[in-house]
């Protein structure tokens, strides 16, 4: 995605942006629906059709994995397109996939369900991004960033105690077909008010970029040795709050502490609260210490690795205690934002946007694996699953804390990530 235009008047407000930006963000409220749904949607899903961890681990990956692909396409797709037209025609398909996965009765039906959702959602964080770095000052990007991953969380938050509310009143098929309307709602919006560029904005020709040229530029960001790093640190930090929210949480409360599907969203719903609020922080600390990027990247990375291992050997202890240690994941372990501000420095005007969907790349990569391998491990403890729970906990901790001492000791004689 390379983008060379400059605004050449102030000519819109900050509402004007907002507008814009709505109908996206509600495509990408709803790709963190998606995504996070899983943890509640386990149990029926267990309890109707018999599906193992490890089956459960490779629906919810499905997604991911079909996402993750989608990033350099997407790339070629928003210079050629822009935001507006490819997201919107990337949303019709999950309309297409929601209803796959509601009329799903086997692992291989939710598996393609999952994946043609994921393939559909692909354009909606990115695209929120190419119009928040048309819409707004460098200077505010990360900022910005920040609200949008927040505001985006809201999705996250539904999947939480509204979902299982309405799991347990009307079944997880019926919630499904709603969210096939919504969707379709996300996608008349978008084709009707989103703008790629505001008034006064100069563009160059959009011709956009074949393949290859696309490849060629994604060869010299991957070359990028703090790209390198920034992809370690992404790989793991999103993927560890989102393999638990996302997935893992649910059972895990269901399953040591016996707890019902609302009060497993209700500590959900506090994670996700936590979620909520750390992006934004983080985009002003990050804002007001342009600097000191790397040192937040490190504590963020660091404070995930401490919450996962707390998790692990504290938190079976109570239910009150994992509900702390999630919401402390949650709220201070997320670089998310930092990542996606820090490897804008990292490279040339001009490769911004092919950094930004390397470090989602690793991302979405790391959810597939993490997942994954978050299934595999709780499947060897069908006759302790509390043990299976822990052993998760360890691994994702001992991750989190590999990649950010790799990240801390790999840019130590650089300044300001």
């Amino acid at each position: 995605m390379t983008d060379h235009a400059k605004k050449t008047s102030p000519s819109h407000t900050t509402l004007d942006f907002i507008l814009v930006l709505a109908p996206i963000l509600l495509a990408f409220s709803l790709s963190q629906f998606f995504r996070s749904a899983q943890a509640l949607l386990a149990e029926p899903l267990r309890g109707e059709l018999a599906i193992t961890p490890e089956q459960i681990g490779l629906i919810s990956g499905s997604f991911h994995f079909a996402f993750a692909l989608m990033q350099i396409p997407v790339g070629v797709m928003l210079d050629r397109f822009g935001p507006r037209m490819t997201n919107g025609a990337l949303m019709l398909v999950t309309v297409i996939g929601v209803i796959i996965f509601a009329n799903a009765h086997s692992v291989i039906g939710l598996m393609i369900g999952q994946a043609v959702i994921g393939i559909g959602c692909s354009a909606a964080f990115m695209g929120a991004l190419v119009l928040a770095a048309r819409w707004t000052a460098p200077e505010k990007f990360a900022a910005a960033s920040g609200l949008i991953v927040s505001f985006s969380l809201l999705g996250v938050l539904a999947s939480a105690t509204p979902l299982a509310a309405l799991v347990e009143t009307h079944g997880w098929r019926t919630v499904y077909y709603g969210l096939a309307v919504i969707s379709l709602v996300a996608v008349v919006l978008d084709f009707v008010v989103v703008r790629d560029n505001p008034p006064g904005y100069a563009a160059h020709a959009q011709r956009g970029e074949s393949i290859l040229d696309v490849l060629r530029g994604m060869v010299s960001v991957w070359s990028n040795r703090q790209v390198w790093l920034l992809c370690g640190v992404a790989f793991f930090s999103y993927p560890a709050i989102l393999t638990v929210r996302g997935l893992w949480g649910g059972p895990y409360l269901h399953d040591v502490f016996d707890l019902g599907a609302v009060d497993v969203g209700n500590i959900l719903l506090v994670m996700t609260i936590g979620m909520i609020f750390g992006p934004p922080a983080y985009g002003q600390l990050s804002r007001m210490m342009p600097d000191n990027t790397r040192g937040l990247i490190v504590f963020a990375v660091l404070v995930g690795a401490v919450a996962c291992l707390l998790q692990a050997f504290v938190g079976p202890f109570g239910a009150g205690f994992a509900m702390v240690f999630m919401l402390l994941h949650g709220f201070i372990g997320s670089s998310a934002t930092l990542n996606y501000a820090a490897s804008r420095k990292a490279v040339p005007e001009h490769q911004i946007g092919r950094a930004l969907t390397t470090i989602n790349l690793a991302t979405f990569a790391g959810l597939f694996v993490l997942q994954g391998i978050a299934g595999l491990i709780i499947g060897q403890y069908e006759d302790n699953p509390a043990a299976g729970y822990q052993a998760m906990f360890v691994f994702l901790g001992i991750g989190l804390a590999l990649a950010g001492g790799c990240f801390w000791f790999g840019t130590r004689r650089k300044t300001g990530a």
